[in-house]
Order: structure tokens, then sequence, then C-alpha cells
């Protein structure tokens, strides 16, 4: 018989456990230690145990689903409006007997009762409370079609895809860049500087980049000392042992509007896969782009990116 209760202090080794055996894809990191769910998850302030719904079977963990918010325009703090089903997992010998169904029902029941208007399926831009670093690569963007059974329950629930994003990749291990006349200008006009934090962070900066290491690249006119574009990049080291590769994941990435669509962000990218790769030894750089983002796209494919595959977020009709 499964029975269904909510999170205890006691769960985080039974989680880190049933994470690792359950064959989620490419897109699921192998932690090691319970250290890195408490970073991306339980130590977060807005960390809610009610949210967190686990499914039992004769006192064996064989399930969970963990439900979240996303966060208020300005990123000072969570919008209770905005429900996110942030993560579901049935071990593999317990699927197909409903109890995906039943955690998400309560998961989402949790949700309303919270005032959510509306409830996802996925994360996405700033709709991402927790699993950074843990799933998705670089980001969590929603539920990856490389996700084993992932598209097939969902649709069996009714829930339908919304919004999107490609996952691309740069194989670092060589030295071949990307230039034309263009880039070559730019790099001329331009220098890339290095910080530790932006320079107005946000409680969703803080929540997300505050406990991990990360590097702000900035693209800076010489003669102005304008920032035209910049990157966050941030480790992936938990997915040394899925990807066989020394990854990173690239973030957060804007262009001044006055610069958009001449190049600066390929080049500022191309500078920055440069510094990781000589100064780092980085073999693999991953950057997640919204489907709607044709301009960021070109970019990234003009920096030496390819297209690995997709991921979606899902909403059900009568949320």
């Amino acid at each position: 018989m499964v029975e269904y209760r909510t999170f205890r202090n006691t769960d985080p080794p039974k989680l880190l456990a049933l994470w690792n055996s359950a064959a989620l894809g490419r897109g699921a990191a192998q932690p090691g230690t319970v250290y890195a769910f408490e970073v991306s998850v339980f130590a977060l302030p807005y960390f809610d145990p009610q949210g967190l719904i686990i499914a039992e079977s004769n006192g064996q963990m064989v399930g969970f689903c963990h439900a979240g918010f996303g966060f208020t325009e300005d990123l000072s703090r969570l919008d209770a409006t905005q429900g996110i089903i942030c993560a579901l997992l049935v071990a593999s010998d317990h699927r197909r007997q409903g109890i995906g169904r039943e955690l998400v029902q309560r998961a989402t029941a949790y949700l309303h009762a919270c005032g959510a208007g509306e409830v996802e399926f996925g994360q996405s831009k700033y709709r991402d409370p927790f699993y950074g670093g843990l799933y998705g690569g670089a980001r969590p963007s929603g539920i990856l079609e490389s996700t084993p059974c992932m598209a097939e329950f969902l649709a069996a629930g009714g829930f339908k895809q919304t919004k999107g994003s490609t996952i691309y990749q740069r194989d670092l291990s060589t030295n071949r860049d990307p230039t034309n006349f263009r880039l070559i200008g730019i790099r001329r006009q331009t220098e890339l500087l290095v910080g530790e934090d932006p320079r107005d962070p946000s409680y969703w900066w803080y929540t997300h980049f505050g406990n991990i290491e990360s590097m702000r690249f900035r693209l800076v006119a010489k003669k102005t000392a304008q920032t035209v574009a910049a990157v966050t990049v941030i480790g992936l080291d938990h997915y040394v042992s899925r990807w066989r590769e020394r990854p990173i994941g690239l973030v957060d990435i804007q262009v001044a509007e006055a610069f958009r669509g001449r190049g600066f962000g390929s080049a500022l990218l191309i500078e920055t896969m440069r510094r990781m790769r000589s100064e780092m030894s980085i073999t693999l750089a991953e950057i997640h782009i919204p489907h709607a983002n044709l301009m960021a796209s070109t970019a990234v494919e003009n920096a030496g990116f390819v297209a690995i595959e997709n991921s979606f977020v899902y909403r059900r009709p009568d949320s």
C-alpha cells in the first residue's frame, strides 16, 4: 500500500538515493552527497516542507513531487499566484501504478491552497525556485525531451506544451573559435571584464547564485567603458560524472538594446568561452534559449553552439 506525506528532516539521504537511481536521463545530475540538495533545495529561505510530497510503499520512499512558486516581476520575492511543479520522480519499479498522478494532484492542491491561480509543470526563467544545477543542465528550463517517460505521462494527464527552450552546447576541447570581419572589429573595440556579482543583485540572484561559484563576464566598449553585453557563468560540477566532461552553464545573458543584432552577443560568448577554456580547462559549455527569442538563438549559433534538444513547460487547461 502506498502512503503519502510531506517532507521530514530525515528524508534528504533517501531523496538523494532515489534521485540517483531513477534513470532521469542526461538532464539530471548525479550528485555525490546530500549537500547538493541542501544548496539548491532545502537551505533556500522559501523552502516549505508542505510543498514536497513523498510517496512511500512499505516504509520505502518510491516517489516525490515538489511544488514551488515563481518570482515577482522585479525579482524581489516569490509570487504565490505562480504555481510551479518543479520536480516529479517515481522509482522505475513503481511506475504506471498511479503514484505520479496522485503526487501531482496533491502538489497542485497545495499550490492552489497557497493562492496560485495557475499551475505550470516544469520550471522556466524566473519561475525556477529549486533544483538549479541538479536538473536541466545550465538551468531548469521545463521538461527535457530526453527525460524518459515524462512526455507520455504528461499527455495522459491532460497537460499541453506551452513555452519551450532550445538547449545548446559547444565543445570547448578544440581551439577553433568562429570568426568573421564583424567579430574581429568588435574584438578590437571591446574588452572582456570579469567579476563575481552583478551591480544590482536581486533576491532571485542571491537565492540562485549566492551559495555557488559564479562569474559575471562583461563585454565593455574600450572608448566609453559602457557595458554592451554580459553573461553569468556557473559551474556544473554535479554533471561531471554524468557527461564525462568539465562543463559550465551560461545564464542570464543580456545585451544592451542599442547593441542587439550587431554581433556583440556572439562576441561576448566567444570571448568568454576562450577565457574559460584557456584558464580553467573547461571542455563543454551549455546555454538555454527560449524559442521566442530568435535574436538570441542567432547569436548563440554564430558563437559556435549547436542545438542538442528542446525542453517544454506544460499546463493543464483546467489549471
